[in-house]
């Protein structure tokens, strides 16, 4: 494929622009008018930003909606009188762009290392719907279309055709553009392995690890679901460990906290307190941090379920995130008073991005693709700039086509006023996840487990069948996703007491050895401490509480006596480091 160089792409690109141009034909007066709306658009942001008043910044504002209103009136001429799927003009179009995005001399550079890349390049520009699917959702990172090819092509070669076939095919394409250009995990310099991170996502879907939701997101949402940069052993882990150890953080109602509570809850507002090299979502946990720690594990947590997450900037030292719900995106960790209109990311404007969203969610993928992507594409073929992130949301007189674009993409997104629910992922179940299960699980009620002593004497007691706590702000008992409940101690000042039933009889005089099922995910713990009788006199015994990762495991057992005991107590020390504790069972075995 020698004659792949960089002239063989600019000849190319030459061809289509060429064509795409002799199908285009526009009424100069109705472009003259459309640009003459635009500079008047213009002038008023420019006064709308310069006003120093409330009076003149609301006399700027009326006059930049009348200037849209405007632009929108003379943009519909010229979209009525043009018809990009005609002779089947998108084809062009989509080269094109592909061609002046990515660049001549990119193309050149990946197709001649080897017969397959110049093979993939050219299967690439001759395959529209491969196109279609990479310019309609954003395009590769680092704009490396070659490689994106690549990817995919690798993956869909493994696919098999089952009933998961249509979402993995989705997953495909939004893998091979999030790594196209190489990342690193974090904290290293070692780079993402895209196959890998497919099957990781492909593998937990099908064993319904992930937010019931996750099958029916677009490729353009699955991209921000796993572009974590989390290994995915972390991603796994960060699954295992919420069902393990919080529960009812992985089912909570409001899908804004769903997964991501957990930082208010355990990730403590405090100096990091990094253990090791390199970091790792484990250590961010358990040490906690500032602002960008928390930010990170509300991220990471987020997308180690497949929810999709956009992360931002509030200033230069503060950062947040929004995710997305079947209400629409939402931020969460925002400063008081901050929203979209104070964000951004990378220079792009949160407000830009939410128009994006809520564009895409309003309206279907081809509609999108009609009425904003190919406008876009236009551009390209008349050699209009990429706008800079921060201009990206205005109208630009010397963008014409990209300026009928974002008006079109614009009116889309108003439509999620009368369609509120647009942003819900629902459909035919295809696998039916254990966030479902748990949340029907919820909906039931079970009484808990009673004490049971056995033959030999033993007596377990299941954490959740306490008599009284002091509430749930403190004390929890939410169903365990292996079956049964579990307790979980909030914080430092939370208690529950158990009451021994007359079937149940601890010997006078007699040693037991304690022991707690026990899930943690903090380094530093404070012991529990178990309140009892023995012969009538209290006695209060102290269990060392072990890091556990967020796996379940058993305490070192502790000597105690509890003869003749009608009640026992468990609670701990407040203090600044005592954090969350879930506990499965107590069991006392006779010594």
């Amino acid at each position: 494929m020698s004659n792949f160089d960089a002239d063989f792409f600019r000849g190319l690109l030459k061809e289509e622009r060429e064509e795409a141009l002799d199908c285009l034909e526009v009424d100069l007066d109705l472009e003259d008018a459309f640009v003459e709306a635009c500079h008047d658009y213009k002038d008023a942001k420019k006064a709308q930003d310069a006003a120093e008043s409330e009076e003149d910044a609301g006399a700027a504002a009326a006059e930049l909606k009348e200037c849209f209103e405007r632009c929108v009136e003379t943009a519909k001429p010229i979209l009525d009188s043009i018809d990009l799927k005609e002779n089947d003009l998108d084809m062009s179009l989509l080269r094109t762009a592909m061609l002046v995005r990515g660049g001549p001399k990119s193309f050149a550079k990946f197709a001649d290392h080897g017969d397959l890349n110049g093979q993939l390049v050219e299967t690439l520009l001759n395959n529209k719907k491969i196109m279609k699917g990479m310019i309609l959702n954003g395009g590769p990172m680092g704009k490396k279309y070659g490689n994106a090819m690549r990817i995919y092509t690798q993956i869909m070669a493994g696919i098999e055709n089952d009933r998961f076939h249509k979402v993995n095919k989705k997953l495909a394409m939004a893998v091979a553009l999030e790594f196209a250009h190489p990342q690193t995990e974090f904290d290293t310099n070692v780079e993402i392995d895209a196959q890998k991170r497919f099957n990781h996502y492909a593998t937990a879907h099908k064993k319904g690890e992930l937010d019931p939701a996750f099958s029916y997101f677009s490729i353009w949402e699955l991209r921000m679901a796993i572009n974590s940069d989390a290994t995915n052993e972390q991603l796994q882990w960060g699954r295992d460990m919420q069902m393990t150890y919080a529960p009812h953080i992985a089912s909570i109602y409001n899908e804004r906290w769903r997964y991501g509570y957990m930082v208010y809850t355990d990730v403590g507002h405090r100096a990091p307190n990094w253990t090791s090299s390199p970091r790792t979502y484990q250590q961010l946990l358990s040490g906690g941090g500032r602002e960008g720690p928390r930010a990170w594990f509300g991220r990471f947590i987020c997308r180690a379920f497949g929810i999709p997450v956009w992360g931002f900037k509030q200033h230069p030292n503060n950062v947040g995130l929004s995710r997305w719900t079947p209400k629409g995106w939402q931020m969460v960790f925002e400063l008081p008073g901050s929203g979209f209109d104070s964000c951004y990311m990378d220079q792009r404007p949160a407000t830009d991005f939410i128009e994006e969203a809520n564009a895409r969610s309003a309206s279907s993928e081809q509609e999108y693709y009609e009425k904003v992507v190919l406008l876009d594409c236009l551009g390209d073929v008349c050699k209009e700039k990429m706008p800079k992130d921060d201009a990206s949301g205005s109208v630009d007189p010397n963008r014409m086509w990209r300026s009928l674009a974002l008006i079109q993409r614009k009116l889309l997104a108003e439509r999620v006023r009368d369609n509120p629910k647009c942003f819900e992922r629902k459909g035919p179940s295809i696998i039916k996840s254990k966030i479902e299960k748990y949340i029907q699980t919820i909906n039931k009620t079970v009484s808990p487990r009673p004490l049971k002593m056995d033959d030999a004497g033993a007596v377990t007691v299941p954490a959740a069948s306490f008599a009284e706590s002091n509430g749930k702000k403190y004390v929890r008992s939410p169903p365990s996703f292996g079956g049964g409940n579990q307790l979980h101690l909030v914080d430092g000042e939370g208690f529950a007491t158990y009451e021994v039933p007359s079937g149940v009889c601890f010997e006078e005089g007699r040693e037991y050895e304690l022991s707690a099922r026990v899930a943690t995910v903090h380094l530093v713990q404070q012991n529990l401490k178990l309140e009892t009788t023995d012969g009538g006199s209290p006695c209060v015994y102290e269990i060392e509480i072990p890091y556990t990762l967020g796996e379940w495991q058993d305490t070192e057992p502790v000597r105690v006596r509890a003869g003749g005991a009608s009640t026992l107590k468990i609670f701990r020390k407040k203090a600044t480091d005592c954090f969350g504790l879930a506990i499965k069972s107590f069991t006392f075995t006779p010594c």
